[in-house]
């Protein structure tokens, strides 16, 4: 009975689809759109809010085609990249404090992948977010 479970779960999580970058970017733009918006923000439950950011994704036709999120997985997703993105900018803010007149953006990047990587011994996977945020005061 608990090989049967194992393998139950083992299935479960091979069903689980990953978001794309292009989902990704999405996701940031309607967090973006959603969040910015006082009234909404501050009238709204947590629930109301994920549930109005889930139909603004939806509503993409950039996304025309894929299987529709539900408003758990949205969430947890902008979690995710959320946190990833705070780590590497910490990184990102900490070698360009060090930075030398002769290094390139390149070699700064270099330099922030490879302190990224030594301090959560896994590899920074969300470039194309942390591009799309970098700019934005949060």
């Amino acid at each position: 009975e608990d090989a049967d479970e194992d393998e139950h779960t083992v299935s479960d999580r091979r069903a689980r689809r990953k978001w794309s970058p292009t989902e990704d970017i999405f996701l940031i733009s309607a967090w973006l759109n959603t969040s910015k918006d006082p009234v909404v923000v501050n009238e709204q439950k947590d629930i109301a809010f994920w549930k109005r950011f889930t139909v603004y994704v939806s509503s993409s036709p950039k996304l025309a085609g894929l299987q529709k999120r539900e408003p758990s997985n949205c969430k947890q997703r902008w979690g995710k990249i959320n946190e990833g993105v705070c780590k590497f900018v910490g990184c990102y803010e900490a070698v360009t404090k060090q930075k030398s007149s002769g290094q390139s953006e390149n070699d700064v990047l270099k330099m922030v992948h490879e302190m990224f990587f030594n301090d959560n011994k896994v590899k920074f996977t969300l470039e194309h977010a942390w591009l799309e945020l970098r700019h934005d005061q949060k």
